[in-house]
């Protein structure tokens, strides 16, 4: 569908074939809401923003410029968690999902690996607020614990002690009883990796995003380094981690997991237009 059909279509609330089907006319107040639409997204807003939804791994989420906007290339992360998941034979993965945004890989997992349990972290209320929203609307906010930290803070702040048997403590809000003694099963993320000297070379509307949800420093990968960095400890013996990164920078992952000398089983993913753009690893053991 053109941009166009698909403003008119939410305008409309109508599927896409009755715009060919039907030809519906619009209204003077639905004519003048689809000409502001047009204008807004000719001024450079991303079309989501103004239809304040988007489509991810056909669930529809609610999203405004307080959070980044899911893009396809992370429903093929959500994929290869969801085959991890299968693969391992274990349902009730306990997962930790870095950065979460609009709550999107959060909310996906929980929907589609019904049984696990979900603790997403994010150190801006405003978009934890979208994220709640998305995960009331697709009834899973039983099963995911939001957090609003730094991701470096909340890494360092749960300790290994956290874990430990017969701890009154607990990790992140569920205590201990929820995730028993192994820890997390996988960690997923995709962190900001958009070196900070192409930010001001990003397309109109992605510079409309939040910059917080796209800067990665220098060579985009500070957060990455800090996810490898301090997860070893959260996660159980076998265990995944698994994070998106940018064009070009899957050896300079590849080398920061390997200095960490925790991981094995290094998979390098690419997208569905030929580009690397998935790291998975598991824990040694």
């Amino acid at each position: 569908m053109t941009e166009d059909e698909i403003i008119l279509t939410h305008i409309l609330q109508c599927r896409p074939i009755d715009l060919v089907i039907k030809k519906p006319a619009l209204t003077i107040a639905q004519q003048k809401q689809f000409d502001d639409f047009r204008r807004r997204r000719q001024s450079g807003e991303p079309l989501q923003y103004i239809l304040g939804t988007c489509n991810f791994m056909g669930l529809e989420l609610s999203v405004n410029p307080s959070v980044l906007v899911p893009r396809p290339e992370t429903e093929q992360l959500v994929d290869e968690a969801i085959r991890h998941s299968r693969e391992s034979g274990n349902p009730e993965m306990q997962i930790l999902d870095l950065g979460t945004g609009s709550g999107n890989i959060a909310i996906a997992l929980a929907k589609f690996v019904p049984q696990s349990q979900i603790v997403a972290v994010d150190i801006s209320a405003q978009a934890l607020e979208v994220a709640k929203i998305n995960a009331r609307k697709h009834k899973v906010e039983d099963r995911i614990e939001f957090i609003q930290k730094d991701l470096n803070e909340y890494l360092v702040s749960v300790t290994p002690e956290c874990f430990s048997r017969g701890s009154s403590s607990s990790v992140s809000g569920f205590p201990i009883e929820t995730f028993g003694n192994d820890k997390f099963d996988l960690i997923i993320s995709n962190p900001p990796y958009i070196p900070t000297s192409q930010l001001s070379r990003l397309p109109r509307d992605v510079q409309q995003e939040p910059a917080a949800a796209l800067d990665g420093g220098e060579d985009g990968l500070n957060f990455h380094q800090i996810i490898i960095q301090y997860t070893t400890h959260l996660l159980r013996t076998g265990a995944c981690l698994m994070m998106e990164f940018g064009d070009g920078q899957a050896e300079a992952i590849k080398k920061l997991v390997e200095a960490q000398k925790a991981f094995a089983n290094i998979e390098i993913i690419k997208d569905l237009s030929g580009r690397d753009r998935i790291i998975s690893v598991k824990t040694l053991g």
